[in-house]
């Protein structure tokens, strides 16, 4: 190595030239805007770094925006060092005046995109805030001990009302009606979690510049200004680079505060270890389960019922025993046990000093002060660390491996709806119930004390599965007990509850869950989990899109609300709305709704007006005869005819499959024509004009989709004539480029399973 230090940059002779131009530059700026992109990829044959559209645009939405501190009115002096930068560089020779121009263009239309960085509460860092709070008050942030004595009097105050403050949200009890109530909790998360990860980045730029250009600090100066800490044995060289970071971290925030943050004031900067904070991993995760769910699509879950109002739920927090356990936990340490002091660090009710004694930390705080907003963000961070413990601890290891945050999702799809334990757990542990069965809760399980499974008879009946016996039985204990385990222990957070076999989230789950979707997904998907005000107001395109996708317990009494809260006559839209032309598969989905609904409740006069729908027409009057009607045949469109059969003949199809594969034998394949689809084809057959092969070509014109699955069946036909029609329809069908809809993704570990059977 060299002993040379060409990180140290000339800023003195750069200032100055601006100073001579009339266009003098703010120095602190000057300092952050050369010095980060010197520990990019910038060449310096200039002897300053010179910018690239790539480098503009990292200093400007990335670089600047992590490290350093500025009021909104310094922001314009940032771009001004590098509009000067890159004169400087086309003066030199080292950019053309093309270049130059392109260059220039380029960071005056990132300069917008810079500004919204820099004031973004989601974008700061502890350091960050805390230097610009302390350039807000006046103070003097390069006096190490100014800085320490306002941070004394701040954290003497109230800090976490005043970080909320800070963070830009004034008041802890108000939250917009579309959006998460614990917005300034996760706003708090992730500034923990980006100034968890700047330092060691900056480190690491650090070192990988000195290493590149082979640099060695002169004793008592570092590699980019003269007062970092002196060089140090190659064996200490990551402790070192993590000084020199604190130490630059500190020059564009405030001086010393890298160090009081990390150590007597860390509890001013909760979410300092090596890990994202609960709350955030908790968002992270059910994001991204909702996204492998459901893809992009519009496809909320369905209203589930909410605590009243603000009030309440707050109240249903400080009812919770587990945080009441905690906040003693944090009021007398001593008087805790291991388990419950663990938790309590984990959730941030306590923190360990540095001589290692334990204290209050700022979740306590937020118990004893905070609004519904402070008391939610701590319930969130609560939940993450109840969901995230299990798969740490070494006990429990392997029996929670992470999936049973599918089970929480699939809870809020039921809409508060209880759920069978058993039922959850056999789809846990991979076994395959049949999709649409619905069943309730086996009222036999004992209502209190350790968790029984019910009987193999009522297993069967609960799980839609036959002939379950004792052996299938035993198999699914394991997975029943992990499940009841981890929900009694979320029980005790007021999220889950549970009476025998009956397991659902309360209002308060539903609530939190809620607020964890909209913060993950953002503020265009405030309608991912919406409440029942705000799907009351859907017009009928909207509810059906989204009610299509929906349990069909849950779908009945939403529909229902929906129907009883327009003024005027709601049939007519919702109708159009299921019957509304849509590709592949989804005309079926939505006419499936229609089996949601309470038939007895459409008016009759509803009813003779679908009559001459194209899609619709002839469930209408299949209705009105099961009503004792005899409607006018003439009214009813032969397609209309046609689409009820393809349902009806495809529902006939579906049962057969599912039925065989619950009773063949294991790698039985199933019959190339089922005997129950070959009488109810044939059934309809008669009667319909031009026989079976007719019907095959009526059917495929009514919903080629549906129909395709049914043509493959009917290719084995014993009349040769509708079975070369069922042929061709089958080809035509799978030439066509046709997928299922990519509207709606199952993971994995539902599509398939374990088949339980005698």
């Amino acid at each position: 190595m060299t002993t040379a230090t060409p990180l140290l940059l000339d800023l003195d002779s750069f200032l100055a030239r601006a100073e001579e131009r009339g266009a003098p530059l703010d120095a602190r700026a000057a300092e952050a805007v050369l010095g980060l992109l010197a520990l990019g990829e910038a060449r310096r044959r200039t002897g300053l770094p010179e910018p690239t559209e790539e480098l503009a645009e990292e200093l400007l939405h990335i670089l600047l925006p992590l490290y350093v501190s500025a009021t909104e009115e310094e922001l314009p002096g940032f771009v001004a060092v590098l509009v000067a930068l890159i004169d400087h560089t086309h003066e030199a020779g080292r950019l053309n005046a093309k270049r130059h121009a392109k260059l220039m263009a380029r960071v005056y239309e990132l300069a917008e995109g810079f500004t919204q960085a820099m004031t973004s509460p989601r974008r700061l860092t502890w350091p960050r805030l805390y230097g610009n709070l302390l350039r807000a008050a006046g103070v003097d942030a390069t006096d190490p001990r100014a800085v320490r004595d306002w941070l004394k009097a701040f954290a003497a105050t109230r800090p976490h009302a005043e970080r909320h403050a800070a963070l830009g949200f004034a008041s802890s009890a108000s939250s917009s009606p579309n959006g998460p109530l614990a917005e300034a909790a996760y706003v708090e998360a992730l500034c923990a979690e980006r100034s968890r990860q700047a330092r060691p980045l900056l480190a690491a730029r650090l070192e990988a510049v000195a290493l590149a250009q082979q640099v060695r600090p002169r004793p008592g100066e570092g590699l980019l200004v003269a007062d970092a800490p002196a060089g140090k044995p190659d064996d200490e060289r990551d402790d070192w680079y993590e000084a020199q970071a604190a130490v630059l971290t500190d020059r564009w925030t405030a001086a010393g505060l890298d160090t009081l943050l990390r150590g007597p004031f860390a509890q001013l900067a909760p979410g300092g270890g090596s890990a994202p904070t609960p709350l955030l991993a908790l968002v992270e995760a059910m994001a991204g389960q909702h996204l492998e769910m459901y893809g992009d699509a519009f496809a909320p879950l369905p209203p589930a019922p909410l605590p009243a109002s603000l009030e309440e739920q707050a109240a249903l927090l400080r009812s919770a025993p587990l945080p009441q356990l905690l906040a003693r936990a944090a009021a007398d340490p001593r008087g805790a046990d291991e388990r419950t002091c663990e938790l309590a660090l984990a959730s941030g009710f306590l923190v360990r000093e540095q001589g290692g004694a334990l204290s209050a930390g700022p979740s306590a705080e937020a118990w004893r002060e905070g609004g519904p907003a402070e008391l939610t963000g701590l319930a969130l961070n609560l939940l993450g660390v109840l969901l995230t413990q299990p798969a740490e601890e070494e006990e429990t290891a392997e029996e929670y491996d992470g999936e049973h945050l599918i089970t929480l999702y699939l809870l809020c799809e039921q809409a508060g709806m209880a759920q069978s334990v058993a039922r959850v757990a056999a789809l846990n542990d991979m076994w395959f119930v049949p999709p649409g069965y619905e069943s309730d809760p086996d009222v036999s399980v004992p209502a209190t004390g350790e968790y029984e499974l019910p009987d193999p008879q009522a297993l069967s009946a609960i799980l839609g599965l036959p002939a379950l016996t004792a052996s299938d039985r035993t198999d699914l204990i394991p997975s029943a007990a992990r499940l009841v385990r981890l929900m009694d222990r979320l029980a005790a957070l007021g999220v889950t509850a549970r009476t025998g076999d009956a397991l659902s989230l309360t209002p308060l789950g539903s609530a939190l869950l809620r607020d964890t979707l909209l913060l993950g997904l953002g503020g265009e998907a405030a309608d991912v989990f919406p409440t029942r005000q705000q799907m009351l107001a859907w017009d009928a395109e909207r509810l059906v899109a989204a009610a299509q996708w929906w349990p069909k317990r849950a779908a009945r009494p939403a529909v229902g609300d929906w129907l009883a809260a327009q003024r005027t006559d709601g049939w007519t839209p919702l109708f159009a709305a299921i019957s509304a032309a849509c590709p592949e598969d989804e005309p079926a989905r939505r006419r499936a709704l229609l089996a949601a609904l309470d038939a007895t409740a459409v008016p009759d006069e509803a009813l003779y007006a679908l009559l001459a729908d194209p899609a619709l027409g002839g469930w209408a009057e299949h209705t009105l005869h099961a009503r004792g009607q005899a409607p006018d045949p003439s009214a009813v469109p032969l397609s209309a005819r046609a689409v009820y059969l393809v349902d009806a003949l495809e529902a006939v199809r579906s049962a057969a499959s599912l039925d065989h594969r619950m009773t063949a034998a294991p790698n039985e394949e199933e019959p190339e024509l089922f005997a129950e689809v070959h009488a109810a084809f044939d059934k309809a057959a008669a009667v319909w004009p031009g026989g079976g092969p007719a019907l095959v070509t009526a059917l495929t014109a009514a919903d080629p989709y549906t129909s395709a699955f049914l043509a493959e069946q009917l290719s084995h036909h014993p009349d040769r004539t509708t079975a070369e029609q069922a042929r061709r329809a089958w080809r035509a069908f799978q030439t066509s480029g046709t997928t299922r809809s990519p509207g709606r993704k199952k993971p994995a570990k539902r599509a398939g399973g374990k088949r339980k059977r005698r």
